[in-house]
């Protein structure tokens, strides 16, 4: 299958031909939207008006914020993609929706990695001054990283030339892969850089799995507290969610880089852009593991239904007057 090339100001584009893989990706896309939002909005729920505020929920209210960005730019991408790759927004509205995409994969991977060290160190190191972090210290953080993130992942948004789809065409095409396939130097800096914050995101993640890993499993460790072994399938479901959503686009885009207009890379950077979205609706998981709140709630509605006997959190049961 031959992938049009089109020039525009002396620099070439590609266009996607279409695929099986884009075909169903607009599918894809609605299942993540129906399985993502109930989860964000019962999170945003708990945080509000049931948990505590501390350190740790301040994580996973950015997080829950990243993955709400993302979810308002799904309905504009699954509209494009039944309009068969016509964009009907204008080009402003399609540089704003790209670069709330890939702000939320930078801030989802910078505040998961924070969740991480945060669990190593209460895990490991529980007296060490980084466990006693207070809530306006954690906004601080959190206030930095919002900050870096959204200066960072700017200049593809302001700089993309966006082409028609179509020779001779006024049809607007939004395609998220651009931005890897844009033969520009300073393009190629800025992924490069994107290429070496998901590599030092996923060290400090797997680092942190693996030790607090070892730690539970050492002679030590037996009969390690049920917190503590929860917070070894909170790291490894973190490990999970950056190989099945973050590393593949990484990976992909750079090959894309070097054989610019591959047709077969195009379409495995699509795949991977649609796994990428799967955070949203993978990350209730973290929210589970992380807030005490979230799981009782859960709890007692199931358990209000007969389906199951759960017990309790101590945690919630302190709060109960």
């Amino acid at each position: 299958m031959v992938t049009p090339i089109f020039i525009m100001s002396n620099i070439t584009f590609c266009v996607e031909s279409e695929t099986i893989v884009s075909s169903i990706l607009k599918y894809i896309l609605i299942l993540e939207f129906i399985f993502g939002l109930p989860g964000i909005v019962f999170t945003l729920w708990i945080l509000f008006f049931k948990s505590p505020w501390k350190a740790c929920n301040v994580y996973l209210f950015c997080l829950v914020i990243s993955d709400l960005l993302l979810l308002t730019g799904l309905p504009f991408r699954i509209d494009y993609l039944f309009r068969g790759k016509d964009w009907i927004f204008g080009e402003s509205v399609c540089r704003l929706i790209l670069y709330i995409i890939s702000v939320n994969y930078s801030t989802s991977m910078a505040f998961m990695s924070i969740i991480a060290v945060d669990r190593f160190f209460r895990i490991l190191y529980p007296h060490h001054r980084i466990c006693r972090i207070s809530v306006r210290q954690a906004i601080v953080l959190v206030i930095t990283v919002w900050v870096g993130v959204l200066l960072l992942r700017l200049p593809p948004a302001l700089n993309l030339v966006l082409p028609s789809s179509q020779k001779n065409s006024s049809k607007l095409t939004c395609h998220s892969y651009l931005s890897w396939s844009w033969p520009s130097l300073q393009m190629r800096i800025y992924n490069s850089v994107q290429l070496l914050e998901v590599l030092l995101a996923f060290s400090l993640v797997v680092f942190s799995f693996v030790r607090v890993f070892s730690h539970v499993h050492s002679q030590q460790s037996k009969g390690a507290h049920r917190r503590v072994k929860r917070a070894v399938r909170l790291l490894l479901f973190i490990v999970i969610i950056f190989v099945l959503c973050f590393l593949p686009t990484v990976t992909f885009g750079i090959f894309l880089q070097v054989f610019p207009c591959s047709q077969s890379l195009i379409v495995c950077l699509h795949a991977s852009l649609a796994l990428s979205y799967m955070n949203c609706a993978l990350d209730p998981v973290i929210y589970c593991h992380m807030n005490a709140w979230f799981r009782d709630t859960l709890k007692g509605k199931t358990n209000s239904l007969g389906l199951t006997n759960f017990q309790m959190s101590a945690k919630t049961n302190r709060r109960k007057p």
